[in-house]
């Protein structure tokens, strides 16, 4: 079998190979493992030099390469993707994205069958973009609408939110992405102990994603650790990601908070789980997000867990442990409720319910819908 993957993780070229960092890696690979060569059609970049972590896609056998969204909007693409789509079993579009909604719409003209894989919303990523990011939110949200719902197959991150949301009309299933491996019990005992001993008034918290992605809301913690500061509540802020850094730290420096900010930068996931244990709180303050990996790996650590209402992310915490997105008035209150919680109750809850995304679990779900894809598209 021959698949067409239409997607916007980017993919490196170096020396004529493709490499991908490892979150696309695993995804990708688990669709060539299914149905075979792989077509992929996204944005390409020739490096001279890879960076950390970077991992050859040896299963990828030809390539479209986007070198412009808005020509993919106005058409231009796709008489050249038609070529591709018609010579494959399967497309699968990796909403939201606006390469996808071309493949989509190529592949549904040519009677070709879509499997429309729903990662995140199809509004929010875009709307905290500023201007341009607001105009073509409604394109991006209602194109994903329209191209899930006709998908002959789809798989959502989420248990609930993005199926309510962006509804398919056939055949679905929810399997998330995140990969834990195993549940180590000395790791809950040894959270157990840190919340006996740890001091109130001087918290380590973390968030794991991208510095310099504005929708992932780490302003509105640091905005938040003025006024905690001022409580006599003294934060320090480890980040874990990639991205210019200026913008987080101007900000810092403005409230007088730079001194306790830790930039991490992009981590492994045993450095990831290193800090992890380090901290006392996870908070994740996106505005965008589909189920997040970085909260079900915190858990996964026990950690207690903050989050805001964005998406699944309701999905995976208790109530009184999810604030209002958007505000760090919202972030003081939750760190101080959760501070005078029982915070080894939640540390246990979150670890419990970590079990539900075992990386074996999914593997096992998302096989057998395949096997049924695979068998159906043999009739």
């Amino acid at each position: 079998m021959k698949v067409f993957i239409a997607s916007e993780f980017r993919c490196n070229i170096y020396k004529g190979e493709y490499y991908l960092l490892p979150k696309a890696y695993f995804i990708y690979q688990r669709y060539a493992d299914a149905f075979g060569k792989v077509i992929f059609c996204s944005r390409f970049k020739k490096v001279d030099k890879l960076s950390g972590g970077m991992m050859k896609a040896e299963f990828i056998d030809d390539v479209i390469s986007i070198n412009s969204l808005a020509a993919v909007i106005l058409h231009r693409y796709d008489s050249l993707i038609k070529d591709r789509i018609i010579d494959c079993d399967l497309t699968i579009i990796r909403c939201p994205s606006i390469i996808a909604y071309a493949a989509g719409r190529v592949a549904k003209k040519n009677n070709k069958k879509v499997l429309a894989e729903s990662m995140c919303d199809g509004w929010e990523p875009y709307w905290y973009h500023g201007l341009t990011g607001k105009i073509i939110a409604p394109y991006m949200h209602f194109n994903m609408k329209k191209y899930v719902k006709n998908a002959d197959y789809a798989i959502y991150v989420t248990e609930h939110y993005l199926q309510n949301r962006y509804p398919c009309l056939n055949k679905n299933i929810n399997a998330s992405n995140v990969m834990i491996e195993e549940l180590d019990e000395d790791v809950l005992n040894r959270r157990i102990n840190k919340i006996e001993h740890m001091s109130k008034n001087n918290i380590k918290i973390m968030t794991t994603a991208d510095v310099d992605v504005i929708s992932k809301g780490h302003r509105f913690v640091i905005s938040a650790m003025k006024e905690l500061k001022e409580n006599q509540i003294n934060i320090t802020y480890y980040l874990a990601g990639a991205g210019d850094q200026s913008v987080i730290l101007k900000q810092a420096k403005k409230l007088g908070v730079d001194d306790s900010i830790v930039f991490l930068g992009r981590l492994s996931m045993e450095d990831v789980f290193k800090y992890l244990d380090l901290i006392d709180i996870y908070v994740h303050p996106s505005l965008q997000e589909g189920l997040p990996r970085a909260v079900i790996e915190a858990m996964s650590r026990a950690c207690p867990c903050i989050g805001a209402n964005t998406a699944g992310i309701p999905e995976l915490l208790d109530k009184s442990c999810v604030f209002n997105k958007a505000s760090s008035k919202a972030i003081v209150n939750s760190i101080k409720t959760i501070l005078n919680s029982d915070m080894k109750k939640i540390a246990l809850n979150n670890f419990t319910h970590c079990s539900n995304y075992l990386n074996d679990e999914i593997c096992k779900k998302r096989n057998k819908y395949f096997e049924y894809i695979k068998k159906d598209l043999n009739k």
